[in-house]
């Protein structure tokens, strides 16, 4: 297949690259900066095309068409996962592709209510308006976390202690900020699985007929996520006690009160953390051994690549 990459030059669009083309697809780009991709990559790829912001629209009919089916890797800003996917939406209908893969690869956001989370609102606002007006029906993966943003590896950051996160890598020894017991469950997925996955999902027998898809490299507790690391690494890691969940919603109530919704970046990790430890978002049903062509990366493996965090 000829797949349509859109912020093909960010994390999750470049693994995919990799994956579309070692499994023998094509691969056509789209974003702002082709620089950003190595020669190796643009080399292989059967065109980039380049576009100056989202709402660019003869950039985007002009990516969409003759594609068979689009990934779209957007990063999670609320302008793009609504404005942007809509817009790019509109351009695949005009093309006629019917393979839509959504950007996301985050937690199970159909078990929060509406307006509770605002950094997944753009997502669900994108999901009911393409359920009642598109001719396409756009595929959504649910992942959980992803890895790279939890350790703040290749580049990420966002979910250190300095964002109300755990994980910091900055310290010597390491150290994480438990709110909990650290011993409730957590889902990951790594960078270079989300991409595989990403092109499995879209372009699967059964692509055309829209809907979730439920996948993660691995699950672990806070607890046996230390444990893990201090067996892999021989390093310590010291770990801070910081309260009971309560506390972090109340945190980020406080914050949303004070702030208000345009405020979001200041108190909405709060929220996205506590509602991790409880896992009221986690997914079920892993559906891993639907795409058997991708061996995810359990927690050992990713930290193994990734020792410096």
């Amino acid at each position: 297949m000829l797949i349509l990459i859109v912020g093909i030059t960010g994390n999750i669009g470049q693994h995919a690259v990799h994956h579309a083309l070692q499994t023998g697809h094509q691969v056509r780009g789209l974003g702002r900066t082709p620089s950003k991709l190595s020669p190796s990559i643009t080399s292989r790829l059967e065109s980039f095309v380049e576009s100056a912001n989202y709402y660019d629209i003869p950039s985007l009919d002009l990516a969409c068409t003759n594609v068979d089916a689009i990934i779209c890797a957007y990063a999670g800003l609320p302008e793009l996962h609504l404005d942007g996917q809509l817009l790019l939406l509109r351009a695949a209908e005009r093309a006629g592709v019917k393979r839509f893969l959504a950007a996301g690869w985050n937690y199970d956001w159909r078990k929060i209510p509406f307006q509770s989370e605002p950094v997944y609102d753009a997502a669900i606002m994108f999901h009911a308006q393409a359920s009642i007006t598109s001719s396409i029906k756009p595929l959504h993966i649910f992942s959980g976390m992803l890895a790279e943003v939890f350790f703040g590896a290749g580049g990420q950051v966002g979910f250190s202690p300095e964002y109300n996160g755990v994980w910091d890598p900055t310290t010597t020894p390491r150290s994480m900020e438990i709110w909990g017991t650290g011993d409730e469950v957590w889902q990951f997925t790594t960078e270079r699985d989300a991409g595989a996955w990403g092109v499995e999902v879209v372009t699967a027998d059964d692509a055309e007929e829209g809907g979730f898809v439920n996948l993660c490299s691995f699950e672990t507790s806070l607890n046996g996520l230390r444990a893990t690391y201090e067996r892999v690494t021989s390093r310590e890691v010291e770990v801070k006690k910081l309260g009971s969940v309560d506390e972090l919603y109340r945190r980020a109530a406080e914050g949303k009160q004070k702030l208000g919704r345009a405020g979001f970046w200041e108190w909405h990790r709060c929220l996205f953390h506590a509602n991790c430890v409880t896992g009221v978002w986690n997914m079920k049903d892993l559906q891993n051994g639907k795409y058997l062509s991708v061996k995810p990366q359990d927690l050992e493996a990713f930290l193994r690549e990734h020792l410096d965090v």
